[in-house]
């Protein structure tokens, strides 16, 4: 795919509406800069774990077909490894060497410490591991270690702020209230000159699962800003209500608070609905849609989202919310969704204006599964949120022989440019291939520019 550079992509009102009801506005204000197109599969399993992150020059896809670094600017690929040949030569040399079907790949850029963080989760009894860049080139050499971490299929994920590198992870227990663990590292420790050390690591037990570590990339972060973990309720027919966790520092150790208990306006039914394609196009599952596997900190508040319908036979739709960090308190609660397309894997980032940026596949009857975004702009109406808009847009269905539904992904990436605040990312799962079986990802740079319409009320 080539590069599109300035592009103002055709802007889609879809019907559906937001929680307080808000009305989509009569057409969105989202520019979309940049596409580029990113790695494809099959795999060794068939979800893509569409994964990756943002730096200052570089874009780096990190699914399970591996380790690929792009030219932000051209979309060039400048190295392509397996994820096999990304660990073995992550230092010290040939000391890490993941199972062949390693799984969950994670990756974060820190614009703070200048550094990429990144995890793979062994499966089955499988080590876990963590590297760390040199530098803010990701071509640059990586330092690694292996995380004392329960040998399960623990699903890592990655928080990180001004004073630690924060790692979830499924424990093993059947409980789903004291099923997560967290390992916290000093963050100094992690690129330190002769680390990564987990000298001063930390296990944090029994969390309810599936918290989630939030990024926190912000400047102005003092000793004292808390960490901070959230979740939904996970597991049940139906989520009602989220969770928030506060981490503190003392020096380099690091306390939990207790979940603080947050209610949400109404019951959401978790996404069991099967997206659907056009041309008999495999049904694409939500295996890890009713999670909320991305967090991000901006102004005092932590942002989220997750698949959800609003009700048990409506279509999968997307679940958004704002968390004051100090007191909890709900300050925005919205939800997308549409009779006629499904949004599927969500992920969410905030620029520095306040505008909130989600970005999602999005699939129909009629059009094959694409890349979507869409933003609620800082002065609109709490819990509102501006058409979405296809910013890649899928030319087949994905197909996988001889199966009536398959995951197309568990996750995707919503994040901040670290070179342009206003500007965010999303890479995200698409269909753009008649092979068996090959899913296709890309990357797509959007923003709201100065002036953003306001979202209508509904009369």
């Amino acid at each position: 795919m080539h590069r599109l550079l300035t592009l103002f992509m055709t802007l889609v009102a879809l019907a559906g509406s937001t929680v307080g009801r808000i009305a989509f506005a009569a057409e969105a204000n989202i520019q979309v800069v940049s596409v580029i197109e990113g790695d494809k599969g099959p795999g060794f399993k068939p979800a893509a774990n569409v994964m990756g992150a943002v730096g200052p020059k570089h874009l780096v896809d990190f699914t399970i077909m591996g380790f690929t670094v792009r030219d932000k600017t051209t979309g060039k690929s400048l190295r392509h490894q397996s994820q096999l040949e990304f660990w073995r030569q992550v230092q010290p040399a040939k000391s890490l060497d993941p199972s062949p079907h390693a799984n969950d790949p994670w990756m974060v850029y820190d614009p703070l410490s200048e550094r990429w963080f990144a995890t793979i989760a062994g499966t089955g009894t499988g080590e876990s591991y963590l590297a760390v860049s040199t530098s803010a080139d990701p071509l640059q050499p990586w330092k690694g270690v292996s995380l004392p971490l329960p040998r399960v299929d623990p699903g890592l994920k990655i928080g990180v702020d001004r004073n630690g590198v924060y790692i979830s992870c499924a424990n093993g227990s059947e409980n789903p209230r004291e099923a997560l663990d967290m390992y916290v590292i000093p963050k100094a420790d992690v690129i330190a000159s002769d680390g990564p050390s987990l000298a001063r690591g930390r296990i944090v037990g029994k969390l309810i699962y599936a918290a989630f570590p939030a990024v926190h990339v912000g400047a102005d972060q003092k000793p004292e800003t808390p960490a901070v973990l959230i979740n939904n309720a996970f597991g049940a027919p139906t989520c009602s209500e989220l969770y928030l966790y506060r981490i503190t520092w003392t020096g380099i150790r690091a306390d939990i608070s207790k979940a603080q208990t947050i209610r949400l306006s109404r019951e959401y039914a978790v996404p069991r609905m099967e997206g659907v394609q056009p041309d008999e196009g495999v049904k694409l599952l939500q295996a890890g849609g009713r999670r909320n596997n991305c967090a991000f900190v901006h102004g005092g508040s932590v942002f989220s989202c997750n698949g959800a319908q609003r009700t048990a036979d409506s279509r999968p739709g997307i679940l958004w919310y704002e968390v004051r960090i100090e007191d909890g308190a709900l300050l925005q609660e919205g939800f997308v969704d549409s009779p006629d397309c499904d949004y599927l894997y969500p992920s969410i980032a905030v620029d520095s204006r306040g505008n909130i940026g989600i970005g999602c596949t999005r699939t129909s009857a009629k059009d094959y599964p694409s890349v979507c975004v869409m933003m609620h702009a800082a002065g609109d109406p709490a819990g509102s949120m501006q058409p979405p808009v296809v910013a890649v847009k899928g030319t087949t269905a994905f197909r996988y022989s001889g199966m009536p539904g398959m995951n197309f992904s568990n996750y995707s990436t919503t994040c901040i440019d670290p070179s342009d605040r206003d500007l965010l990312w999303t890479y995200q799962g698409y269909a753009n291939s008649k092979v068996d079986r090959q899913w296709c990802t890309a990357w797509a740079a959007f923003k709201m520019p100065a002036a953003s319409p306001v979202p209508v009320p509904l009369r």
